[in-house]
C-alpha cells in the first residue's frame, strides 16, 4: 500500500522537462501484486472456454490455461475449433487434439493447419484419414510441411505399402514422430547385416517400431539375436529372433530360459536351438510358458520338444490337452489309430484333425463332442 500511495504522490508532482521523476522502489511482491488480478481474469476466461467448447477437464484446462494469458478474445481459438469441425473430425478427436496441444488453438488457420490437410490430400489420403491422421498424432499439426510433415508420411507410405497401414500403425505408435534421418539410419544398419530387402520390407510391416529406436538400440538388439540365437540375417527365422527379441527384455528373456531349461533339463545349446526354430514360443508369459513345459514334459518329453519347438506356442488349455484326450478316448474304445507322434497330432490344421479324428469316428464315439468342443 506505501509503494501505491508513493505511486500516486509522484505522478501528482509537477516535474520539470528536463528532470526524471524517481524510480519506484522494487519490490517482487509489489509487481505479482499489480499483475495478478489480470492473469486471473485471463486464466478464468481460457479455463473455462477450453471446458465449455474444448471438453477438456478442468484440471486439464486450469493447467493449459496460462498458455493463452495475451489471449483477449476467442476468435481464434474459436476459428481453429470451427475449421477442424469442417475437416470432418469429431468431438472427441478435437478434444484430444486440443488436450494433447492446446496451443494449437492459437494457429493461424489459412496460414497453419488449412495447408497440412491440403498436403496429405495431395499424397491421396482420403479426408477421413488425413484427419484421423492428426487426431492420432496431434504433434504432426505443428510440424512444418515441407520439412517435416510431408518426408515423413511419405517414407511411412513407401515402407508399409499403403494407406491402410498407415493409419493401423498410426493408431498403435508414434510413427511421426521420429525424424526420417533416424529412420533411413536404421534402415541401413539392417542392410549393412545382410538383411534381404524382401525381409526387411515384411519386418517393417510386421513391427515398425524395430526402426523406431535410437541407432545404439538397434545395434544392441541385433548383438543380442546373435548372441541368442546365432542365426545369420539370410535366414527367413532372423527376422522372427529380431521380432522376439525386440519385443522382450533381458530380465524376462532369462527368467523364461531359466523355466525352458530347468523344466525340460536341457542344455544352453538346445535352447538356443529351439530359439532359433520358434523364437515366438517366448511370447508366452513365464507363468504360462512353465505350465507348457509341465504338460509337454509328461506328454511327449524333452526330445520332442527339441526338435518341435513349435510346441510351446499352442495352448494347453485349447488346443494341446483336447486333442490328447481325444486321441485317448479313441483308443479306449478300441478303435485303431495308426503310430502316430504328440508333434504331429498337435501341430495338425484344426480342420485336418477335425475331419481325420472327430468328425469320422463321431458316431461310434459320441463323448468326441465333448472332450473336443
Amino acid at each position: 500500500m506505501a509503494l501505491r500511495r508513493l505511486a500516486r504522490r509522484l505522478a501528482s508532482v509537477p516535474f520539470q522537462p528536463r528532470l526524471r521523476p524517481l524510480p519506484i522502489p522494487y519490490s517482487p511482491g509489489h509487481l505479482r501484486y499489480s499483475t495478478s488480478s489480470t492473469q486471473e481474469t485471463k486464466q478464468h476466461f481460457m479455463a473455462e472456454y477450453l471446458v465449455s467448447t474444448c471438453g477438456l477437464s478442468p484440471e486439464a484446462a486450469a493447467k493449459a490455461a496460462p498458455r493463452f494469458s495475451n489471449l483477449t478474445s476467442a476468435d481464434r481459438p474459436d476459428a481453429v475449433l470451427a475449421f477442424l469441425r469442417s475437416q470432418g473430425l469429431g468431438k472427441a478427436q478435437v478434444r484430444a487434439i486440443v488436450s494433447r496441444k492446446p496451443a494449437l488453438l492459437l494457429s493461424d488457420v489459412d496460414a497453419t493447419l488449412s495447408p497440412k490437410f491440403t498436403a496429405l490430400r495431395a499424397l491421396g489420403l482420403k479426408r477421413a484419414d488425413a484427419s484421423r491422421l492428426f487426431a492420432l498424432f496431434p504433434s504432426a499439426l505443428t510440424y512444418g510441411v515441407h520439412s517435416n510433415l510431408l518426408p515423413r508420411v511419405l517414407l511411412w507410405l513407401d515402407l508399409l505399402g499403403s494407406t491402410t497401414l498407415l493409419m493401423k500403425w498410426l493408431a498403435k505408435a508414434w510413427l511421426l514422430k521420429y525424424t526420417v534421418d533416424l529412420l533411413l539410419h536404421n534402415l541401413a544398419t539392417l542392410r549393412g547385416i545382410g538383411l534381404p530387402e524382401a525381409r526387411l520390407t515384411a519386418l517393417v510391416r510386421l513391427r515398425p517400431t524395430i526402426i523406431m529406436q535410437s541407432p545404439a538400440k538397434l545395434k544392441a538388439l541385433v548383438a543380442r539375436v546373435e548372441a541368442c540365437a546365432c542365426v545369420p540375417p539370410t535366414s527367413g527365422m532372423y527376422t522372427w529372433c529380431l521380432f522376439a527379441l525386440h519385443n522382450i527384455g533381458d530380465r524376462a528373456f532369462e527368467a523364461k530360459k531359466a523355466a525352458v531349461t530347468r523344466g525340460f533339463g536341457c542344455t544352453d545349446d538346445e535352447f538356443a536351438a529351439m530359439f532359433r526354430r520358434a523364437p515366438c514360443f517366448m511370447f508366452s508369459s513365464e507363468e504360462v510358458l512353465r505350465r507348457k513345459v509341465e504338460f509337454l514334459s509328461t506328454a511327449c518329453g524333452v526330445g520332442c520338444v527339441v526338435n518341435n519347438p513349435v510346441l510351446l506356442t499352442f495352448s494347453v488349455d485349447k488346443r494341446m490337452a483336447p486333442r490328447l484326450r481325444a486321441l485317448e478316448a479313441l483308443r479306449s474304445r478300441g478303435v485303431v489309430i495308426r503310430k502316430t507322434s504328440v508333434a504331429t497330432v498337435v501341430r495338425l490344421p484344426e480342420a485336418v484333425f477335425l475331419e481325420r479324428y472327430i468328425h469320422r469316428y463321431k458316431q461310434d464315439v459320441p463323448q468326441l463332442l465333448e472332450l473336443y468342443p
